[in-house]
């Protein structure tokens, strides 16, 4: 195979392309996304290698605050969706794969005529997938036990009902990761009345989710005068996302994560008290929109991710009993479970 995933999560494809990851003499670095499982080595890939966003990817690095160096650093290139770009004897074209903003699919030709990719994490249906020979392989739901009974858009209507029944008793806190809660914003506005709050940082990532098209109901700095008179009333939302510090102590307030990891298959909600909820919202796609997903790339063979997730023992095997394709696991498992 021309593919490979390292220890640390890096993805390989070819002899001069890294994804997600530091890959020592490989001169690029894709970045497909900013969640913090694929930002591995990116301060030295910043050093050493090509890297290739899009540019909500950039502007939400720019947003993080950490990366106050990338708008003055000629080795880092904002690529179109969809076009091609043409470097080291090699061709890359980026695809949305509808996970989070500016996140992508990646399609490559090698200098040998041969199309990898990589699919990301990525959601399912998409308008438009990669078509490879050779394929990388997300497996966090790539178990056969998790394919769910619901659709997302009754997650949505089941996260925004139990919002509204919990707010008329006290505050509503909610915790998520990029990109699911800025959908858990856009599914409030117009439905939720109170105020809701979130820390500097969040706001500044939600103001770049604005300047791509995403509208949300107003969201209250907590460092504002406005936001602290907030902070003080009954009834108000506050979100908490990545690196924002949680309470220890709720108190009265209801707290609801969002993430669809030990949730029930069956149902969107799961109840761990009265004042305590999992909401299943994810921008995953299940494992029988995985299968559907490597079907449409057209793969012959597979590499499935072990370093993240869990599941890419399970995946290689049903998609060799499934799909009749040559699949096998990555050899370096180093499982990281971050938020989904």
């Amino acid at each position: 195979m021309q593919i490979d995933v390292l220890g640390s999560g890096a993805v390989q494809l070819g002899n001069v392309i890294s994804c997600d990851g530091f890959i020592y003499g490989c001169p690029i670095r894709v970045q497909t996304h900013v969640h913090e499982d694929h930002m591995d080595g990116f301060d030295s890939s910043k050093g050493y290698q090509r890297i290739i966003v899009t540019r909500p990817t950039f502007d939400l690095l720019l947003a993080y605050g950490n990366n106050a160096d990338i708008p003055y650093r000629e080795n880092i290139e904002v690529a179109s969706l969809g076009h091609p770009i043409s470097m080291e004897s090699c061709q890359i074209v980026l695809l949305d794969n509808g996970h989070m903003l500016g996140s992508v699919q990646v399609e490559v030709i090698l200098s040998n005529g041969l199309r990898c990719g990589y699919s990301g994490d990525f959601a399912w249906p998409l308008k438009r997938v990669i078509e490879v020979e050779e394929l990388v392989l997300d497996s966090t739901y790539g178990s056969p036990d998790s394919v769910r009974k619901f659709t997302q858009e009754e997650a949505n209507n089941r996260f925004v009902d139990l919002v509204a029944e919990k707010i008329k008793a006290g505050p509503v806190l909610i915790s998520s990761h990029r990109g699911t809660l800025q959908r858990a914003i856009s599914c409030l506005d117009g439905a939720i009345k109170n105020p809701i709050i979130a820390s500097p940082r969040l706001c500044n990532e939600l103001e770049v989710y604005r300047r791509h098209g995403y509208s949300f109901a107003e969201v209250l700095n907590t460092s504002t005068q406005k936001g602290k008179l907030a902070l003080n009333e009954s009834r108000y939302i506050r979100l908490y996302g990545t690196r924002d510090r949680r309470p220890t102590d709720p108190g009265e307030a209801t707290s609801i994560a969002l993430n669809a990891v030990m949730g029930r298959l069956d149902h969107p909600v799961v109840e761990y008290s009265e004042k305590a909820f999992r909401v299943a919202l994810s921008d995953h796609a299940d494992y029988e929109e995985t299968l559907e997903y490597v079907r449409a790339t057209g793969a012959k063979k597979v590499m499935t991710d072990t370093t993240r997730g869990g599941h890419g023992v399970e995946l290689a095997q049903a998609l060799k009993r499934e799909l009749g394709i040559d699949a096998q696991p990555s050899n370096n498992q180093y499982v990281r479970e971050w938020g989904r």
